[in-house]
């Protein structure tokens, strides 16, 4: 039965906009016909189906969705809005590593919403991205996960930590060691800024960094040998901020708080 629902559902563009309209509630069969601009011929065949489906039911002149109905729009629409994202770069997304993503965080990727994929010019590639730079300043925080360190990058937080925003950095303990050897005049304008909450996460991070705020979430993974790219997404979506959130919460629970890592990054510089 389940292969037959898939058929009746996916290979008919007439009944999948009938179910996803029906998703608001019952609707009378003229206000289905002036919302779908379709005609009556044309509509009450799908309609037939997906009653005998058990997917729709009549009352009168009323159409609504049944339980099974409501079961298969509500998958469908995850579905669609997955594969939305999917391909608004799909090049991208299938040529990148995407194992740093927890399950449960895979299955949400639907909520990225409105995404493009970004080059990012090779004179800029350490700096941060113009968008999220000037959200931040009206979100009032940034948070990052990143394997990056640069005097570009840490010039752009310290231009942002300066400005009272508030910075959540999740490292790694070999960029760290890296920072505060090669970087040391850099990063120590942000150690003694107050804004800048510093973590350090014990493993090595399989992404080139990841961030986000109130208005934008940034990824920029890597190649699926590895290799760095210059490309990324970025995703304009309230729902993307969320997920960006739980991403870095996920790093989080295991990186070693800020009173620890203070200590250890004022030695460095």
């Amino acid at each position: 039965m389940s292969e037959q629902l898939i058929d009746i559902i996916f290979s008919c563009e007439e009944r999948k906009k009938i179910l996803l309209f029906l998703k608001s509630g019952p609707q009378e069969t003229e206000f289905i016909l002036e919302s779908l601009e379709t005609g009556r011929q044309a509509l009450l065949p799908h309609l037939s189906v997906l009653e005998d489906s058990f997917l729709v039911t009549r009352f009168g002149d009323m159409w609504e969705l049944t339980t099974i109905g409501q079961l298969m729009v509500s998958k469908m629409i995850s579905l669609l809005s997955t594969a939305d994202v999917l391909d608004s770069g799909i090049d991208y997304w299938g040529t990148h590593n995407l194992d740093f993503i927890p399950y449960r965080l895979i299955g949400r990727i639907n909520e990225l919403g409105n995404c493009k994929v970004i080059d990012t010019p090779l004179s800029d590639a350490y700096e941060l991205n113009r968008e999220i730079v000037q959200t931040s300043f009206m979100s009032g925080s940034l948070f990052a996960a990143t394997r990056l360190f640069d005097p570009k990058y840490l010039a752009s937080l310290s231009g942002l930590a300066q400005k009272n925003v508030a910075i959540y950095l999740i490292l790694s303990r070999a960029m760290l060691d890296k920072a505060g050897t090669f970087y040391s005049k850099n990063l120590e304008g942000l150690v003694k800024n107050r804004s800048v909450h510093f973590y350090v996460y014990p493993k090595e991070l399989a992404f080139q960094d990841f961030m986000y705020n109130e208005y934008y979430l940034l990824l920029h993974l890597l190649k699926s040998n590895g290799e760095y790219d210059s490309k990324g997404i970025l995703c304009s979506n309230p729902l993307a901020a969320e997920w960006g959130r739980d991403l870095f919460g996920y790093y989080l629970k295991d990186s070693a708080p800020v009173s620890q890592i203070r200590p250890l990054l004022e030695s460095l510089v």
